[in-house]
């Protein structure tokens, strides 16, 4: 944000030296014939037109002023040309909506294009009798190319300084794409102006009505063309991205893809994910930044009703802003980084609004229509593929979820099992639990009283589960704990806990078959413990020797107990050891 100084000190500058610069080229530049003529209104409208065509790119607005005003400069002079230069200019400002808090653009680019067009008249007129004996025509073409060739560089060079040190922007670089696109059209350009010079010479209204022809093509051209280009680049990007995206199974990998991919094929200077509550309570949890990359956060934020974060969550719509004053003022806790240009996108999923992505860019009126309307089509992509991975996801959990109890089945158990023994433990521990009689609960209660008994069985499980620890359904009244890093002595000692904690437990029921009124059950478990690589090398022998250490050492010798496997026998463990 420029200060208060500094605008008033372009406003005093371009006061004192615009006029001065004037009255110095009207006072001493070569006398020209008067050009307040029907043909020098031909040259100032065929200006305007070609201010009112720019071409709008990532980082600043062209425009081909500098071949008409080369013509002028030749044919009515200097003074002229500096006239017409300020008022194409001013049409050009005027077409971009500078806002009053920006005043300060007026004067700033008017006396840089002053100082420009005094600077390449100078060139000309310093190098123009060392070429001219060597030219056959009345105007050399060498010295219209060193016209334009100070003008060019002469633009670059004040935008590098103007951009890093008064405005304090440390990323502007002196040689980049803009230099390259001035460079490439001056080879249209200063053919076309000695063109326009040459059939004014010898045509005059006629001659100069035939030569803009040519100006007007090649603005229109040049803007058609280069618009065409960057829609075409989008359009292959945005449809390789779509096929990426319908690629992926999982919700965090589609919605890294998307962020990730708006970020390099869109203009973005920055880039925020918000997820947003049944509540409309947002945490912005990614940020990108182009000098910094992805950073990840868990930041809440507090939206006041102006935010153009509340208006999307409310509209369910996507909102793009053309500048910063537009928005900006009422956001002062959405970002904090340097932004112009705004677009924000609400992610929708069946439930509604689950997110939000703001992107922003320091040019203003970046985000046009041609350019949203491209990102609303991905976005729609990006919506489908999210809905897709969700539904994909809900599947896969339904899958290794026991609809009963909640618990992960034994689909679930045998890939976290699989897992845990090809990971980083030295150890991994099985405990297999089988309650005790209960075909007898079934057949005395109910089966619809012996799954309420199974439900509460696995919330008392639930109690031990930790970091480490995964309860899961193994089948029928069998249940299974695997524990990570548990040696056998602590992993019996935990089956141990939780057989007291079964036995002592009084289970309600609520659905017998015998009874109306709530029941109470007490129901006893038996269990097992065998611990890899002690016991084993594979996962099924795991799950095996925990099981017959269950059947054979706590069943067949008394129920409610735990047995410990070792190899050729096994091991009581706890107090129901005899």
């Amino acid at each position: 944000m420029i200060s208060t100084v500094k605008k008033s000190g372009i406003w005093v500058g371009y006061l004192i030296f615009s006029p001065l610069l004037f009255y110095i080229v009207y006072r001493y530049s070569s006398p020209v014939p008067d050009f307040l003529s029907v043909e020098y209104g031909i040259f100032l409208g065929l200006s305007i037109l070609v201010a009112l065509y720019p071409i709008q790119t990532e980082d600043s607005i062209l425009f081909l002023i500098n071949g008409v005003s080369l013509s002028v400069f030749i044919i009515f002079g200097l003074f002229a040309e500096l006239i017409l230069t300020t008022i194409a200019l001013l049409a050009l400002m005027v077409r971009s909506n500078i806002k009053w808090d920006e005043h300060y653009r007026y004067p700033l680019n008017l006396l840089m294009f002053q100082l420009l067009s005094v600077l390449s008249a100078g060139a000309y007129y310093l190098f123009l009798p060392l070429i001219a004996p060597i030219s056959a025509f009345d105007h050399s073409l060498t010295a219209l190319v060193i016209y334009m060739f100070v003008h060019l560089v002469g633009n670059q060079i004040a935008m590098y300084v103007i951009n890093r040190y008064y405005f304090g922007d440390k990323d502007t670089k002196l040689i980049d794409d803009y230099l390259n696109f001035s460079i490439y059209t001056s080879l249209y350009i200063v053919p076309v102006s000695f063109i326009l010079i040459y059939l004014y010479e010898e045509l005059n209204i006629t001659g100069a009505l035939i030569g803009a022809l040519p100006f007007i093509t090649i603005t229109l051209g040049i803007n058609y063309f280069y618009k065409s280009k960057m829609n075409n680049t989008y359009l292959k990007k945005v449809n390789v991205l779509a096929q990426d995206l319908t690629e992926k199974k999982k919700s965090n990998e589609v919605i890294e893809t998307y962020l990730k991919s708006l970020a390099t094929i869109f203009p973005v200077d920055a880039l925020s994910y918000f997820t947003v509550s049944s509540k409309e309570d947002l945490h912005r949890v990614v940020v990108y930044q182009e000098k910094k990359g992805i950073q990840t956060m868990n930041e809440e934020f507090m939206l006041t009703d102006q935010s153009i974060l509340k208006k999307a969550v409310g509209s369910k719509e996507i909102l793009y802003y053309s500048r910063s004053s537009d928005w900006k003022k009422y956001c002062i806790n959405d970002i904090t980084y340097p932004a112009e240009s705004a677009l924000v996108l609400p992610v929708m999923q069946r439930d509604g609004v689950t997110g939000l992505i703001l992107l922003s860019h320091r040019t203003k009126n970046m985000y046009n229509d041609m350019l949203v309307s491209l990102i609303r089509i991905l976005h729609q992509y990006f919506s489908i593929a999210l809905d897709n991975a969700s539904y994909f996801e809900q599947l896969e959990e339904n899958s290794e979820t026991d609809y009963l109890t909640k618990l992960p089945n034994l689909k679930a158990f045998s890939k976290k099992l699989e897992e845990a023994l090809h990971g980083d433990q030295e150890r991994v521990s099985l405990i297999v639990l089988d309650l005790d009689h209960f075909k007898k609960t079934n057949d005395t209660y109910g089966h619809q009283a012996g799954n309420e008994v199974l439900t509460q069985v696995a919330e008392l499980l639930e109690i031990f589960l930790k970091r480490d620890v995964l309860i899961a359904r193994y089948g029928g009244e069998e249940f299974v704990v695997l524990l990570r890093g548990y040696s056998k002595q602590d992993a019996a000692e935990l089956a141990e806990t939780i057989r007291c904690e079964i036995e002592r437990h009084a289970f309600k029921i609520n659905q017998s078959i015998i009874d109306k009124d709530t029941v109470t059950v007490h129901v006893t478990a038996s269990m097992g413990v065998a611990t890899y690589p002690e016991d084993c090398k594979e996962a099924d022998e795991l799950i095996t020797l925990a099981d017959k250490a269950m059947y054979i050492g706590s069943k067949q010798r008394g129920r409610n107990r735990v047995t410990v496997a070792k190899k050729g026998s096994y091991q009581n463990a706890g107090k129901k050891i005899f």
